[in-house]
């Protein structure tokens, strides 16, 4: 139920505009969608491990705490086994951090799945994450099955929740971790790693290689035909796209901008579209915005003015004509 309303809460807040979720990619890019997303994940791992770290203050344990840790060795069902006021504690983190972080949709359904499969198999009772040839965990700076089972065990230790990193730096890392993860875990075959290492030098290439084989050109039209944009390399910067205001439906009702006019500036390639700035010929203000292509002949064009954004399709001239040609 906590973690419900907190849900609703984000949903209810994006719709209104207290929290800076957007749903574009191009508008920040893909570098920017990546770094959200491990902020999400890294900030949430702090934010659990030292409010972890206050629930095991005894006055406080007893109240909140006690419930989760009555698992002495706990099976998946514990992951969300909370009292009330630790479920408070943990829902709390995603409407708070997201009042101060723009973060795609996408990334908040990225971190949420991280959470709960990391929750259910850190609470899994088998050591599913892999040893190197040394015994050693393989990835030495995630929390393993059995670095959280020790927490089960012995409750001053291992607190951190995905990283290993606040545990090693405060000193609350269980002296016996090594020994027993080396006891049960397995070494990964090195045809695995070999694999697993040439899936992520090559699929990025080729994603790139996809993402910039488009080109935004020709002219498209608003909806209602209110304007027809020409699209093309700015006169001023090649490397930069631009679009040219050629035709109006009506000229009084774009006073700010007249056919001939460039309204749409520095538009760069931002991961699947274009970002730079857009004039609007009715009001003669500047946004942010973007825009991407929804197919070959139509674009989604998105213009934001803060946290307040709004999105209009806009159809080639191309497929009105067809249209046109085909009632003739």
């Amino acid at each position: 139920m906590i973690f419900a309303l907190s849900g609703t809460l984000i949903v209810l807040g994006a719709k209104s505009g207290v929290f800076p979720v957007y749903t574009e990619i191009s508008i920040y890019g893909w570098a920017y969608f990546g770094l959200g997303t491990a902020v999400l994940i890294i900030a949430h791992d702090t934010w659990f491990y030292w409010s972890h770290r206050l629930l095991h203050y005894p006055p406080l344990f007893r109240r909140f705490h006690r419930l989760h840790h009555r698992s002495h060795n706990p099976t998946p069902f514990a992951s969300y086994s909370f009292d009330l006021g630790e479920a408070v504690v943990n829902a709390i983190y995603l409407p708070l951090i997201l009042l101060v972080l723009p973060v795609h949709s996408l990334a908040i359904l990225i971190f949420v799945t991280h959470m709960i499969l990391r929750n259910a198999i850190g609470h899994s009772g088998y050591e599913l994450f892999p040893a190197n040839r040394q015994g050693k965990p393989l990835f030495g700076w995630m929390t393993t099955v059995t670095h959280h089972d020790l927490h089960h065990a012995h409750a001053g230790y291992n607190l951190g929740l995905y990283f290993t990193w606040w545990d090693r730096w405060m000193g609350t890392e269980h002296p016996d971790y090594l020994d027993e993860f080396r006891r049960v875990a397995r070494p990964l075959p090195g045809w695995i790693l070999r694999t697993l290492f040439l899936g992520f030098a090559i699929l990025p290439g080729l994603g790139a290689t996809e993402a910039r084989a488009e080109t935004l050109t020709g002219a498209y039209a608003s909806p209602g035909v209110a304007i027809i944009v020409q699209f093309a390399p700015c006169e001023s910067d090649t490397k930069a796209t631009c679009g040219r205001l050629i035709w109006a439906w009506s000229p009084g009702d774009t006073p700010h901008a007249q056919p001939g006019d460039v309204i749409i500036t520095g538009l760069r390639r931002s991961g699947t579209g274009w970002s730079g700035r857009l004039l609007n010929p009715e009001d003669g203000r500047t946004y942010r915005g973007s825009i991407t292509l929804t197919g070959t002949d139509a674009i989604a064009l998105r213009g934001c003015a803060g946290p307040f954004c709004t999105t209009q399709r806009w159809q080639s001239v191309r497929t009105l004509r067809r249209v046109l040609d085909s009632v003739d």
